[in-house]
């Protein structure tokens, strides 16, 4: 369905293409705006104070204007290169469609699906079919006219139906309607085969994609074309539940899952091109659309030609992504705070990796190129009030940038991209509040890193947690079951990499205890709270971590629910993974009854062991590589900065952290 965006709650949206870029390139930014007349100037967010910098901006269209995008993927299938007579077989699954809907169709020809079941052709009645249940569909046309059969894959009886007066069509789109004007079809699509005069084309959908084209697999025919991001690697009818890995025998799951609110980004020209000096300093800044009702910043990453620092901030634009444009619809989440953003998205049907499709399927896909709303430096999160991903890191980087410190810039897909030799040449490398996300590449490319010596900072919480992959500007998950959604059985596996999804501690040699010291373990939106003091950071080797500290306990106040350990947390789990030399620093403990043990989190001794681990640990070892890690095991700590003119325990730790690993 081809849709024009709503800019009732947001006067102005947009992204950039590279959404990180190295200075002396340039990127291209795409925009729609409501107000024609709207100013764009570059400026910082990594400052206290919004700095406007003086690049050069191309215009590449004359105004701003409300753009147009596409909802709903669909199939089509072109007949320009066939004769008068052909045969057309589909196996289609209906998933749960509301309203009525198209399921073949081409100029003066609609097959539809009701939501009460009924199969109509032009109007006229065909069957009832039921949900989740394979069918082949059968269309077969000579001379204007057309019949339709039906069958189940259980095999019930035949059904048929014909109609006349036809003409034949040059192109056949399945799950969809030529003029997309309508909503698109939920349903699963497996074989399609076309018999015709010329011969026999068969196509098969791969357990590896998204592909937006498919050659047949048998005969001579033309590429069927894939439009607007289905999820592949789905079952199929072939699927028997004896083989849940696509790469032991992709034939169970050769299908594709057509939704009516799929998305797979924009497809607009460019509005302007930002050229990035070669002098520009590594930080976060911001394309400003200054429109009548408000200035909207579409923020990106400049990093630098050279190494210039001996730490980088790894910017978490994998999580960043997963959340983009998240839904949070009021009538199923308490909302704490208001955000113009999740606003946005209701109106526009823009689904996040944490939201659901129409038919109740998980929402696996996601790309860059999409309206990123909820990715701004002045975003709250209705469910807890406060500051959440990028908002809360950008406080990192005006907190070092008050003190001096010089840090370089660097994002997930840098490193997803570049493997070690992106982060090779630091002594320290640190995450932002939230990472979350990580590919193979991110992970093998972290751990190449700290076995070369070098060493982490975690400063975060609920990280290294769920497997992503990247194609382009897309990105993938596979969730299996979980509270936030959970995959049908079979689907775990990525369609992109092949490789299993769900989280890492499940997938072996990545387990985050291992990596980081500790484990993802409870969340909730009570107040956050402070960390304690323990023996070893008054006496160990680590003291130096807490010079200038002042209090036995510290991070009492915060943006992020009111202090430094909160939202979501991480602690020490009994584990043959935690390293052997592992020493906690701190920890925080005395949490409401809001925050709960992830439910999937085995312990050995039951509920005395759930209760202990309703914590926060603070932790720090020496890797084999030589390097240190260290965690702060909290989403809320970096917001536990002190802000300007301020000064805090957090801060002086956090100096510490930097004072050790700086220029020598």
């Amino acid at each position: 369905m081809r849709r024009r965006l709503n800019h009732s709650a947001m006067a102005a949206v947009g992204y950039l293409e590279p959404w990180s870029v190295r200075a002396g390139s340039s990127m291209a930014c795409y925009v729609s705006c409501a107000d024609a007349t709207a100013g764009a100037f570059v400026v910082t967010l990594d400052r206290d104070e919004n700095e406007q910098q003086d690049w050069p901006i191309a215009r590449q269209t004359p105004s701003f204007g409300i753009r147009e995008y596409h909802l709903g993927s669909w199939v089509e299938v072109p007949l320009s290169h066939i004769g008068q007579e052909f045969d057309l077989d589909v196996e289609i699954l209906f998933t749960s469609n509301t309203d009525v809907k198209p399921v073949i169709s081409w100029p003066g020809f609609m097959l539809t699906i009701g939501g009460d079941g009924r199969l109509r052709a032009n109007d006229k009645d065909i069957a009832r079919i039921a949900n989740e249940k394979w069918y082949c569909l059968s269309l077969y046309f000579n001379a204007g006219e057309l019949t339709c059969r039906l069958h189940s894959h259980n095999g019930e009886r035949e059904i048929e139906g014909r109609i006349f007066g036809l003409s034949k069509p040059d192109t056949i789109h399945i799950g969809a309607e030529a003029s997309h004007k309508q909503p698109t079809l939920n349903a699963r699509i497996a074989w399609i085969n076309l018999e015709a005069a010329s011969g026999t084309v068969k196509w098969r959908f791969p357990a590896r994609g998204p592909v937006e084209k498919l050659k047949p697999v048998d005969g001579d025919g033309p590429e069927l074309r894939i439009l607007n991001g289905p999820t592949f690697a789905v079952a199929s009818p072939r699927f028997t539940g004896e083989v849940h890995d696509p790469r032991v025998n992709s034939g169970h799951f050769d299908a594709i899952h057509l939704h009516d609110d799929d998305f797979a980004g924009f497809d607009w020209a460019a509005d302007l091109v930002i050229s990035v000096p070669a002098d520009a300093r590594p930080g976060v800044y911001a394309v400003a659309i200054e429109t009548e009702k408000g200035v909207e910043k579409l923020p990106f990453f400049v990093r630098p030609q050279v190494t210039m620092a001996t730490v980088a901030l790894l910017l978490p634009t994998a999580t960043y992504l997963a959340y983009a444009d998240e839904q949070l619809p009021p009538e199923r989440y308490p909302w704490h705070g208001n955000d113009r953003a999740h606003l946005f998205a209701i109106d526009n049907n823009f689904l996040s990796l944490y939201d659901v499709h129409s038919d109740m399927s998980g929402v696996s896909l996601t790309s860059s190129r999409r309206p990123r709303a909820t990715l701004r430096d002045d975003y709250h999160y209705p469910l807890s009030n406060s500051p959440h991903l990028l908002s809360v890191d950008l406080k990192l980087l005006k907190f070092l940038a008050r003190h001096g410190i010089d840090v370089d810039i660097l994002t997930d897909h840098d490193l997803h991209d570049g493997g070690r030799s992106a982060i090779a040449p630091y002594r320290l490398l640190l995450t932002g509040s939230h990472p979350e996300y990580w590919s193979s590449s991110m992970m093998d490319g972290l751990k190449d890193y700290l076995t070369s010596g070098g060493s982490l900072a975690y400063l975060g919480g609920n990280g290294f947690y769920w497997v992503v992959a990247f194609q382009g500007d897309k990105m993938e998950l596979r969730r299996g079951k979980n509270e936030i959604w959970s995959g049908r059985p079979g689907e775990l596996h990525l369609a992109m990499t092949g490789e299993p999804g769900g989280n890492w501690e499940d997938r072996g040699l990545n387990h985050p205890q291992a990596l980081v010291g500790v484990t993802y373990v409870i969340m909730g939106f009570g107040k956050s709270r402070p960390y304690r003091r323990l023996t070893d950071s008054h006496h160990g080797a680590y003291a130096w971590l807490f010079a200038g500290v002042l209090s036995e306990t510290f991070g009492a106040e915060g943006s992020v629910l009111g202090g430094a350990a909160g939202y979501e947390i991480d602690a020490v789990i009994r584990s043959e993974e935690t390293p052997k030399n592992l020493v906690r620093l701190a920890v925080a403990d005395g949490f409401d009854d809001s925050f709960q043990v992830r439910p999937d989190l085995w312990v050995a001794d039951g509920e005395p062991e759930r209760t202990a681990l309703r914590r926060a640990d603070m932790t720090i070892y020496q890797h084999e590589g030589g390097g240190l890690v260290f965690s702060t095991g909290s989403v809320a700590w970096i917001g536990a900065l002190p802000g300007p003119s301020e000064d805090n325990d957090v801060g002086r730790i956090v100096l510490n952290l930097l004072g050790r690993f700086g220029r020598e």
